[in-house]
């Protein structure tokens, strides 16, 4: 049995609330994230553009007994995004980019494609631009933790075609926040980590976050953990360099940018606000929009309404790590959550947090389970299959077992995207849209569902 102490620390700028009208507070929710000697996730909640409640549980270090404070670092995975929109941004209002213009101008390396690839659609994930995540695994170089931005650039550059034509559909691609990340440091001149720093991160006075070039800086960095039979076990294996994630943040400064971005327009300038918040279109004039969420994507965010409330938001996810930010504008609130488990869901504690201000947004239910896939049987009555579903490391396992006679049980293996997919040789695997059960799918078979089936 895990032992040490759950510890629940207050940040030096915010008391400890008690419990209101019969709710629990913030601390109880936080708390309910993490057994004792386990790692465990911080939360922050805003109101004015100022931190108002925020509350820690579990430890950032399960070894060393250290715990998770409000300056511990977290990998931020694709929460990364919107401050790689944020650099592309700036560089348009200051008129040295356009999102019109073809990514080819800034990066010839790349193949011309059967239509051109505009800025724009690499911001709103309507390229069609393969993710070098599922490239590197597929090019058999292991996970994006052992490999350089060299080497993802280099697959990027290798890919003869799209995976659709350019701007004629939605679908989230790493890639193209790489090749963003690519076009910042080629037009301003200095390295992506750098200019991050001297234009957003030091203007907000995020002082400790940083994009990674190599291993995090710093003291006081979480380490992501995953139960394996009952034990913690490291899994610090995110990419060591920015673009689709690479922050490295903690829930202090993650207060510090949600104040700009509610009230202090340091960074969040007018014109910022304008190009980031206008959601993507396809080339027909429709929305982009996330399948899931239901929501339109915009500049590195989600934004839309749910439950009677305009959002902005974005969640990320890593092997062992789980992040999700959200600002309510006309609620004048916001969330931000970091964990170092990946066996949490960021985005159902964030919400649960924000039930605390009496705000409810509706589909609760689908989105605790939005990213997690669940040990268990499972039955496809449209493939006349079973599936066992079980966890080595970071693998997926999958036992297959077929209704038709004659046919032997077949074991697969699925690696984790960021984005809560498994992908195997043949197909993926991704959790339900209403939380319930998976969903099975190739390129050209999608949207197979293999329902739970009671022990």
């Amino acid at each position: 049995m895990k032992r040490v102490a759950v510890v629940l620390l207050a940040a030096a700028c915010a008391p400890v609330w008690a419990s209101e009208a019969g709710k629990p507070s913030l601390q109880s929710l936080v708390a309910g994230t993490s057994e004792a000697g386990a790692p465990g996730c911080a939360v922050g909640l805003f109101r004015d553009g100022q931190a108002d409640r925020m509350a820690f549980a579990g430890l950032a270090d399960v070894d060393a007994g250290r715990p998770i404070d409000g300056d511990t670092l977290f990998y931020a995975a694709s929460v990364s995004k919107q401050f790689t929109a944020l650099a592309v941004a700036q560089l348009v209002a200051d008129g040295k980019l356009s999102l019109d213009d073809d990514v080819r101008e800034f990066i010839p390396e790349l193949p011309r494609y059967s239509a051109p690839v505009t800025l724009s659609m690499l911001l709103h994930h309507t390229s069609g631009v393969r993710d070098f995540l599922s490239l590197i695994r597929m090019a058999g170089l292991g996970s994006a933790s052992g490999n350089t931005r060299e080497t993802a650039l280099e697959l990027l550059y290798r890919q003869q075609t799209t995976n659709f034509a350019p701007g004629t559909q939605y679908l989230y691609s790493n890639g193209g926040y790489l090749l963003l990340a690519e076009v910042v440091a080629r037009v301003s001149g200095e390295s992506f980590p750098d200019y991050l720093k001297r234009h957003v991160l030091d203007p907000l006075g995020m002082r400790r976050s940083h994009i990674l070039q190599g291993d995090a800086e710093g003291g006081n960095v979480a380490h992501g953990y995953i139960d394996q039979a009952g034990a913690f076990v490291v899994r610090d294996t995110y990419p060591r360099f920015g673009g689709s994630g690479g922050l490295m943040t903690s829930i202090n400064d993650l207060a510090r940018y949600q104040a700009d971005l509610a009230s202090g327009h340091v960074v969040w300038t007018a014109e910022i606000r304008r190009i980031l918040l206008k959601p993507g279109t396809l080339l027909d004039g429709s929305v982009a929009l996330h399948p899931k969420q239901q929501l339109a994507y915009a500049g590195g965010l989600l934004v839309g309404e749910r439950g009677g409330q305009r959002v902005i938001q974005h969640g990320g996810s890593a092997e062992a790590f789980r992040s999700a930010f959200a600002h309510l504008p006309d609620a004048g609130i916001g969330v931000a959550v970091l964990c170092n488990r990946g066996d949490r869901n960021a985005q159902a504690l964030g919400e649960q947090a924000l039930a605390l201000y009496g705000v409810a947004l509706g589909n609760t239910e689908s989105a605790a389970d939005a990213t997690t896939i669940h040990p268990g049987r499972y039955r496809a009555d449209e493939l006349e299959a079973s599936y066992e579903v079980g966890f080595e490391g970071e693998r997926l396992i999958l036992r297959i077992h077929s209704d038709h006679a004659g046919t032997a049980p077949v074991t697969m293996a699925f690696e984790r995207e960021e984005d809560g997919r498994y992908v195997g040789k043949s197909f993926s695997i991704s959790p339900a849209p209403d939380g319930r059960g998976l969903t099975l799918g190739s390129s050209r078979a999608y949207g197979i569902l293999a329902r739970p089936v009671a022990p």
